[in-house]
């Protein structure tokens, strides 16, 4: 319960982890102690809201991708060909779309880790092991890697042969080295 001593709310002694007296320490006084407080014990309900937003962007992302390869399925019957390029670029479609089912697995997981780390234990799979946000981080630097490479390969196989992709390989491969390297410092 809450008394008001000298000018400022006080929350009763006979409560735990609570102000005790008139000490005037800045973490018990009123103001920025209450909002803190009412904040950390109010935060359920924003970390449900990106557990929700990750969850919801999964989901959508496994539907887009599964009408995607509905709609694969349905173009290689009404079209069949057995011409090399037209497998070749079946084949580089078939990779982006197994890209969207890979990107909506690692935001299935963020939405399963968020719950974990600030709601309550999570339905993991066992080999999924989520301790902090780095573990997090990991996930998504991971996934980005994966993303470059798989749009990298899809990319080429939509190119014909007089392309030059040297400029585009070298930006992709930057970029894996850079983020190889700032997961290889962090741990």
């Amino acid at each position: 319960m809450r008394k008001l001593i000298h000018g400022k709310i006080r929350m009763n002694p006979d409560k735990t982890n609570l102000s005790s007296g008139d000490d005037d320490t800045p973490s018990e006084t009123g103001g920025i102690h209450l909002f803190v407080r009412s904040m950390a014990l109010s935060s359920t309900w924003l970390f449900g809201l990106a557990i929700i937003g990750t969850g919801i962007i999964s989901a959508i992302l496994f539907i887009f991708g599964f009408l995607l390869s509905l709609n694969g399925v349905y173009t290689i019957v009404t079209t069949f060909s057995l011409d090399y390029s037209y497998v070749k670029e079946y084949l580089g479609i078939t990779i982006q779309i197994v890209d969207i089912f890979l990107v909506a697995t690692v935001f299935y997981l963020i939405s399963l880790g968020l719950y974990e780390l600030f709601i309550a234990k999570a339905p993991l799979p066992g080999w999924v092991e989520i301790r902090n946000l780095d573990d997090l981080k990991t996930k998504l630097l991971g996934l980005t890697v994966i993303a470059l490479a798989v749009t990298f390969l899809g990319y080429t196989l939509s190119l014909e042969v007089t392309t030059n992709i040297l400029e585009f390989g070298i930006a992709i491969g930057i970029m894996i080295i850079a983020i190889s390297a700032y997961h290889w410092a962090k741990h």
